[in-house]
């Protein structure tokens, strides 16, 4: 609720920001949880591969 030009001018300038650094983050933890992801398909393939079974 600014009332100024200025207050307004600056709070719509935050808004920008917070959406952008939201939509930032997003990305970055999406990136994070693909390649955590990735990483234990590759070494559940690891495990899975190397198992033959009859062999104690």
């Amino acid at each position: 609720m600014a009332k100024l030009p200025h207050t307004s001018e600056t709070a719509i300038a935050i808004t920008f920001l917070v959406m952008n650094l939201s939509t930032l983050l997003r990305q970055v933890f999406c990136l994070f949880l693909c390649f955590q992801l990735s990483e234990s398909l590759f070494r559940s393939s690891l495990i899975t591969k190397g198992y033959q079974p009859g062999n104690y």
